[in-house]
């Protein structure tokens, strides 16, 4: 198998052989940089300046280069003749082994079971930096956190005949040129895999400049363009982030089903807090999206419970009352039953909302058909992260990933983006009503812990996804309405049905340890 690696931007012959040294130094034999002519800074020293290797091939293009490497990426990807091809800045340069571990995963390893004919495969990679900021280890294939940053980065090989049908490199997206072609690609296969070793040493970080910043709005754009449904791209809170709002004209019921007890506790030095009274409130008072109704499972009716809030909730207020002891999934349930949303809103009564616009954010995250539950961002008391997805450890247990750090946007967006994860808490989870019927909605069997684990795999099982919105905020009160012990029968549910599944996550690369 053949790579062609094609230079697309501005360089001199310094750069040019560090980056050709690198390739010289790989097992592989099969490959050829391809190099526009007009991306060489210094043509007046000629051809003779420059690295000199059969495997290098020059493609000369006419006029000046400027900004917008479009054009020079294109006119280099419709010269090569490799059956993958990459891209690689002049001065970026491929680890010792890096080429191969990439085509290893590509064509297939027969020994170790690895699938064969990928269309796209990425890599970690590395640029200077300050300690480990320089660092881009990367999850598996995780198509929304795709379409909200440019991941997949490099060393990103495609199969040069997909590139082709995906239209190749296009002008008109300066410093997102490489995400605009992996958006199209990954529309057209879903043969997607990631080496977990870092295969490339840029010589400069990613651009984040604002004209970088406006190409990779408008690369989202065109996604939502292609797709045929209404939406918008919006700027994220991280550099090269962005929000993808799929929008219509009728937003849909949401049912908010949140099981009480009409538990209290101090919050913030206030003591004595009715808790499913201040989740309402921020329900009422701070919250921008309109279409919802209130189910209140269990406990007293509302106006026992919150008699001063039912003239602000009018005729959106219903209640479910459940006997017997307490079973977090049969509230649910029962809850889901009575509701009358497209959409369930799983919500704990110790949750209160901090970003007005976080239920616009988590229904425009599930009016993606492809979607089938959506997490939010979860903050302790202390302001510290309680949630942003659920993955598994090394000893296959659920727990939080990046639970109890600071607040702030994290490792290249991954605290406030849209991220797929195995499985979201069922504190607040967003899902269709239809699935919750269709997959037979919380397992009884786990009244207290792993019933929201239990149903996220589910949902994925059924082809769906399970997304974190990461602008969606809200505070958990954690543990207000009960404790953290967990059972071991708890832990035997997970093994016996979803054993295999949770060797899936695209988060943790654990198997080789297993």
């Amino acid at each position: 198998m053949n790579v062609s690696l094609i230079v697309g931007w501005a360089t001199s012959a310094a750069d040019l052989r560090r980056t050709l040294r690198s390739l010289q130094r790989q097992d592989v034999k099969g490959w050829e940089l391809v190099v526009p002519r007009v991306a060489l800074k210094e043509p007046s020293e000629g051809t003779e300046a420059f690295p000199e290797d059969k495997r290098i091939r020059y493609v000369e293009l006419p006029g000046p280069l400027d900004d917008d490497a479009g054009a020079s990426l294109e006119a280099a990807r419709r010269a090569a003749t490799g059956t993958l091809i990459g891209v690689l800045a002049a001065g970026d340069e491929i680890e010792p082994g890096g080429l191969a571990a990439a085509l290893m995963l590509v064509e297939g390893d027969s020994e170790g079971g690895a699938a064969a004919d990928l269309d796209l495969v990425y890599t970690d990679e590395q640029w200077p930096g300050q300690g480990a900021d320089g660092i881009a280890t990367k999850p598996d294939w995780l198509p929304h956190y795709l379409q909200s940053y440019p991941y997949t980065g490099r060393l990103c090989l495609v199969r040069a005949e997909v590139a082709e049908r995906a239209g190749g490199f296009r002008p008109g997206f300066p410093g997102a040129e490489e995400w605009d072609l992996a958006l199209r690609v990954t529309e057209l296969t879903d043969r997607i895999g990631h080496v977990p070793v870092v295969a490339v040493s840029r010589a400069a970080a990613p651009r984040q400049d604002d004209v970088a910043i406006a190409s990779g709005l408008r690369a989202v754009q065109g996604r939502i363009d292609r797709s045929g449904r209404a939406g918008y791209a919006e700027q994220a809170d991280v550099p090269r982030g962005v929000r993808l709002w799929w929008t219509v004209d009728e937003p849909p019921l949401v049912s908010v089903v949140v099981p009480t007890a009409g538990g209290r506790r101090e919050i913030r030095g206030e003591p004595d807090v009715l808790l499913v009274e201040r989740a309402v409130r921020s329900l009422l008072e701070r919250t921008t999206y309109q279409r919802w109704e209130l189910v209140l499972v269990g406990g007293p009716p509302p106006q026992d419970l919150i008699p001063e809030l039912l003239p602000a909730l009018g005729d959106r207020v219903r209640h479910a009352p459940i006997d017997g002891p307490f079973n977090f999934s049969t509230s649910v349930n029962e809850g889901a039953r009575v509701s009358r949303g497209e959409l369930l809103l799983l919500l704990n009564d110790d949750t209160e909302a901090i970003e007005p616009r976080w239920l616009e954010r988590m229904v425009s995250v599930a009016l993606d058909p492809a979607v089938g539950a959506v997490g939010a961002r979860l903050m302790f008391e202390n302001g510290t992260i309680q949630h942003v997805g659920v993955i598994f450890d090394n000893g296959m247990s659920p727990i939080h990933a990046l639970g109890s750090e600071v607040d702030d946007a994290g490792r290249f967006g991954s605290k406030v983006l849209d991220l797929d994860y195995p499985a979201v808490t069922g504190a607040c989870l967003l899902t269709p009503a239809s699935l919750f019927r269709e997959v037979g909605g919380f397992c009884v069997d786990l009244p207290l812990n792993f019933n929201d684990i239990d149903y996220c795999l589910k949902v994925a099982a059924s082809g769906h996804a399970v997304v974190t919105a990461g602008f969606a905020t809200l505070f958990h009160y954690e543990s207000s309405t009960r404790g953290h012990a967990t059972e071991p029968e708890e832990f035997t549910f997970l093994d016996r049905h979803w054993g295999l599944r949770r060797r899936l996550d695209q988060h943790v690369h654990y198997r080789s340890v297993l």
